[in-house]
């Protein structure tokens, strides 16, 4: 849509420096008034083009600031899918862990059974011993009636000595073992909910990274926008200066005749460029386009060559257009006669070497070769208009 309102202005402004020098404005205001005012007129386009600068300047910033911000909101998310992967692995240990504690509790609760087996053996051996009196296994050796008795009595009260030992020490050995295993587990329960909990803490801590980078970049996007419209609003400002900055200049010849000089009725033009200095790029028609790489109209002929190399004035003329302007970058238009006008487009910075209004002869140098605007190198864009059509300039080259 801006292109092509771009493209209406830049018809619009070339047919004003193709209006017929008997079709002027009144005689009441002087050349000089007029002058004063086109002097203003030029101020005032100055001013917008630093400002359009000014505001690609600041759009630059915010696309590459938005670029930096895409990048670290990319690693933000992978460290928040890899923090994620670390917590779902870490509470599946924590839930085997428990599953490890319910089954240790399940053991505790069978050997607590087997204690409480065994003390009430141990238990009712001693009741046994009470219920028989004071009777000692000193007793029973000493009432044996044989030494075979005696041998016999001897190895039973080993035995049952050697027995209650044995369960004394098992019962220990079985509580010993299981508070060792559930000090472990709770240890190991202890150190995974830990790092649980510092995975989390980090999540959140990137979370809310996350979403304040989402809202710097918001308020980038809004600030861009906004600055896009300054910006289309300001290029509009810039094209209807140089409408008025032309309708002037028509003002200025029907004023005083003597500022056009051209003598140009048609024929061979002077080429822009020295000959040896170029190589053509595209020729006019369709083509592929250099940025999009998609098939499109070409109003003229590039011709690449190195930078700050002369461009001329192809024929005598007046100067119409020595400004920037968009997709052209740097440019130059130059009337010749009432139906025919050159474009010299994507001068370099600062290598515009003529004023509206000033007449240039055939072969002049009028500019240097640059690569502004909407350029992919060093060249030169060359665009003859005939009664306000673009037409092929190679049949005025040869």
């Amino acid at each position: 849509m801006k292109t092509r309102a771009f493209i209406a202005a830049l018809a619009f402004f070339i047919s004003w420096s193709l209006i017929p020098y008997s079709e002027g404005l009144a005689q009441q205001e002087s050349v000089s008034k007029i002058q004063k005012q086109l002097d203003e007129i030029r101020a005032q386009k100055r001013k917008k083009v630093q400002s359009m600068k000014n505001i690609d300047s600041q759009i630059q910033t915010i696309q590459k600031q938005s670029k930096q911000l895409d990048d670290e909101l990319m690693v933000i998310d992978l460290r928040r899918n890899e923090l994620q992967t670390k917590i779902d692995r870490l509470e599946n240990r924590i839930a085997l862990t428990k599953q490890q504690m319910v089954q240790i509790h399940k053991e505790l609760d069978q050997v607590s059974k087997r204690i409480a087996k065994r003390e009430s053996v141990l238990r009712a051996r001693v009741k046994a011993m009470y219920e028989q009196g004071s009777t000692t296994y000193l007793d029973v050796i000493f009432g044996s009636k044989s030494f075979s008795d005696f041998l016999l009595r001897w190895k039973i009260i080993q035995m049952i000595v050697e027995q209650d030992t044995t369960i004394l020490e098992a019962h220990q050995k079985d509580k010993a073992l299981l508070r060792q295993q559930e000090e472990k587990i709770r240890a190991s329960l202890s150190v995974i909910e830990s790092l649980v909990e510092e995975s989390e803490n980090l999540k959140i801590s990137l979370d809310q990274q996350y979403k304040k980078s989402m809202l710097v970049k918001a308020a980038l996007k809004e600030q861009q926008a906004k600055l896009s419209d300054i910006r289309e609003e300001e290029e509009q400002n810039l094209l209807q200066l140089i409408t008025a900055e032309s309708k002037k200049i028509a003002e200025t010849r029907q004023k005083n005749k003597n500022v056009y000089s051209s003598t140009y009725s048609g024929g061979q033009l002077f080429l822009p460029l020295p000959p040896s200095s170029y190589r053509l790029t595209s020729s006019f028609g369709l083509r592929k386009d250099p940025i999009t790489g998609k098939s499109s109209g070409h109003n003229g002929l590039d011709m690449a060559a190195p930078k700050g190399t002369d461009i001329y004035a192809a024929e005598d003329g007046v100067v119409t257009v020595a400004s920037y302007l968009r997709g052209y970058g740097n440019v130059i238009a130059i009337k010749h006669n009432e139906e025919i006008t050159t474009l010299y487009a994507h001068i370099r910075e600062g290598g515009i070497m003529v004023k509206v209004g000033q007449t240039v002869k055939r072969g002049e140098k009028i500019a240097e070769v640059g690569s502004t605007g909407r350029s992919t190198g060093n060249h030169l864009h060359f665009t003859v208009y005939k009664n306000e059509q673009a037409v092929d300039p190679d049949g005025f080259l040869k």
